[in-house]
């Protein structure tokens, strides 16, 4: 039998079924069979020999829109994920409006511009969001929000609104999640905004990026993140419960110490805060929450190996040197790209530096996202009936960042100039190569939004 598409003689790494050499056939766009080295036969061979079969890499954190134009952002980024190995994103996506009377239009344009599948995170913003949330699930196929905590007292200024985002809008959506007769997830923004200072407030002209640790300290982040956990248990709701963007230690450890308590709930830290420390940032790096001290990294790094933080993602948002650098670190606006340097990161830093074991790197890319954004088993394995995400990986490929090489819409990295070690030879999105030897060969519109519960 000759199947459409075979990766052969790779070593196989699941974190469920541990690493094996073998071929991996795909038909139709999913796995359909898993066998000995060199014994399946296919229209397209991809020869895997001396590398690694990874489940595509799920980026759960993206913004897209923010800075430039919805569909551009969804082709430019999407067609550099696959340099870095990314099969699947989840866009966090905000807007103040009715979002059944505008979601259709976003999905024709994501539809048309994705070189790789996606799904929608919507952020809560009022009561009239939280009214909408089963419309949502059942007719529009989308199954996670986000509560800002951030944006506690800025929704009327920032967005038109005529509420402020009270804890009252978020027990609200707790609990019209809770109710819900399939999966759902919340991913929470911990910020304690009664401590931290306005994002908008200037500061001193002169001032580095330490001010924006002061601004913003760790133990702001990990109250919120406390106070927002007990809420959703209150409700039974903590298993559903994600904690994105961990920054601090300190969090971490907190994550830790609500498991042992008996709380059942998702953590991600994102791979700038295993990178950097505040010392070697810059105002490219401005971001919310900051990048903290050389302890919180390595507490943030033994908390992803030990299991207490399930994921990482990137807080990806496209944008320009241009768009983003004001005359200081108060004018200068927040975020940058990371979804294409998301895998390979990880890999060089986590696997090849001693700090993870390669299967605990695909955990925390693929499969864990997976499961918190209820998206497993479709995404995220290695396994007859999933769909065929597969990215080919060198882990011993050596590259300096560029944002050529990374072939995003950005015309910067903050990770520009390091040497990164373990990239993607070949990255497959359902079962078609769409990179394959430096060259990105899938299209736009190959992508399609995943439909929840899947």
């Amino acid at each position: 039998m000759s199947h459409d598409l075979v990766v052969c003689n790779g070593t196989v790494v699941t974190p469920d079924q541990g690493t094996l050499r073998a071929d991996v056939a795909a038909d139709d766009g999913v796995v359909s069979a898993i066998a000995r080295p060199n014994s399946l036969t296919g229209e397209h061979v991809v020869d895997a020999t001396g590398n690694h079969v990874l489940p595509g890499a799920i980026d759960p954190h993206v913004h897209y829109g923010l800075y430039r134009d919805y569909a551009l952002d969804h082709e430019t980024e999407t067609r550099g994920d696959l340099v870095g190995g990314v099969t699947t994103v989840g866009n966090i996506f905000r807007r103040p409006g009715s979002y059944p009377e505008i979601m259709a239009d976003y999905v024709e344009r994501s539809e048309a511009n994705s070189y790789h599948d996606y799904f929608y995170t919507l952020g809560i913003l009022s009561h009239d969001h939280v009214e909408e949330i089963p419309y949502i699930v059942n007719e529009l196929g989308i199954t996670s929000f986000k509560w800002y905590a951030l944006y506690k007292f800025m929704t009327r200024e920032k967005f038109g609104l005529d509420d402020y985002l009270l804890d009252d809008v978020g027990d609200g959506m707790i609990q019209a999640l809770a109710a819900q007769d399939v999966p759902t997830t919340l991913g929470y923004h911990a910020e304690n905004a009664e401590i931290t200072r306005s994002l908008l407030d200037p500061g001193d002209p002169d001032a580095d990026y330490h001010a924006l640790r002061e601004r913003y300290p760790g133990y702001a982040e990990t109250q919120s993140m406390v106070a927002g956990a007990a809420l959703a248990k209150c409700h039974d709701y903590d298993e559903n419960f994600y904690a994105v963007h961990i920054s601090s230690g300190r969090t971490a450890d907190e994550l830790a110490a609500l498991r042992a308590a008996g709380y059942r709930l998702w953590g991600e830290t994102c791979p700038h805060y295993l990178v950097y420390t505040a010392d070697e940032c810059d105002a490219r790096m401005k971001v919310t929450p900051p990048m903290r001290g050389a302890e919180d990294r390595e507490t943030l790094w033994a908390r992803l190996a030990d299991g207490t933080i399930d994921c990482v993602g990137t807080d990806h948002v496209c944008n320009t040197l241009d768009e983003k650098l004001g005359d200081d670190i108060w004018e200068t606006k927040l975020a940058f790209s990371g979804t294409q340097t998301m895998l390979p990161l990880v890999l060089s830093e986590g696997v090849n530096a001693g700090r993870l074991s390669l299967e605990r790197a695909v955990e925390v890319t693929s499969t864990n996202a997976a499961k918190a954004w209820n998206l497993y088993p479709k995404k995220g394995a290695i396994r007859v009936g999933s769909d065929a995400d597969l990215v080919v990986v060198d882990l011993d490929d050596t590259r300096t960042v560029t944002p050529d090489l990374l072939q995003s819409g950005a015309d910067y990295s903050i990770y520009e100039g390091m040497e990164v070690t373990g990239w993607p030879t070949h990255t497959v999105v359902r079962g078609r190569v769409a990179f394959e030897d430096g060259e990105v060969v899938g299209e736009p519109g190959d992508g399609t939004h995943v439909d929840r519960p899947v």
